[in-house]
């Protein structure tokens, strides 16, 4: 009788061993990975929270710079938005733009453009994508215009278009010189030619 239940035992024993051992292969372990699937979508879900607030904060609204130079020339800089650019604190990449250099108050020389790298400390401007500079009665368009203050130059590059009352000029690349208010028009290759047209 002993042998009988100790049998009985054992057996119930193992029974319950296989039921729990059955039980965490099969079930629990499915809810273990159905619990980790939610802590990541849930840790994916704040991360992304935390990049949005980030790339919200690094956003400016209604920006605008004003400097002057020592030879009286003031320039102002005004955009919709701007964000800073990652790793680089003194540089701005700026959206809908609008530029203005006003020379000894007299000469005003207007820059627009959809983008723009600008550095707050040189001041110096990439404009980008469909560029327009105007001053006085002649207009520039082109791709590119990079204003550099140190060189006291205005290079415009790519796809340039020049036309005043009398004159239309397609060329590759056009300088404006700032002191001496010179602009040389000219093609990369200089086996290509410049195209004028216009009333004479």
């Amino acid at each position: 009788m002993d042998k009988k239940k100790t049998l009985q035992i054992s057996l119930l024993i193992l029974f319950i061993l296989f039921c729990l051992i059955f039980y965490n292969k099969y079930f629990f372990s499915g809810v273990t990975y159905v619990d980790t699937q939610i802590d990541n979508k849930i840790d994916y879900e704040k991360n992304k929270i935390i990049k949005n607030e980030n790339e919200k904060n690094n956003v400016i609204e209604n920006l605008k710079y004003v400097s002057e130079d020592f030879f009286g020339n003031t320039y102002i800089i005004t955009a919709e938005s701007a964000s800073f650019k990652k790793d680089l604190e003194n540089q701005l990449e700026l959206y809908i733009v609008n530029a203005k250099i006003i020379q000894n108050e007299e000469d005003v020389i207007l820059i627009y453009s959809g983008l723009a790298d600008y550095d707050k400390i040189t001041n110096n401007t990439i404009f980008k994508e469909n560029v327009t500079i105007n001053y006085k009665d002649q207009e520039l368009n082109s791709n590119i215009v990079k204003l550099n203050f140190s060189k006291n130059l205005i290079e415009i590059l790519e796809n340039v278009y020049y036309k005043n009352k009398n004159t239309e000029i397609y060329a590759d690349k056009a300088e404006i010189d700032l002191l001496n208010k010179k602009m040389k028009i000219s093609m990369i290759n200089q086996k290509d030619k410049v195209k004028i047209s216009g009333k004479y």
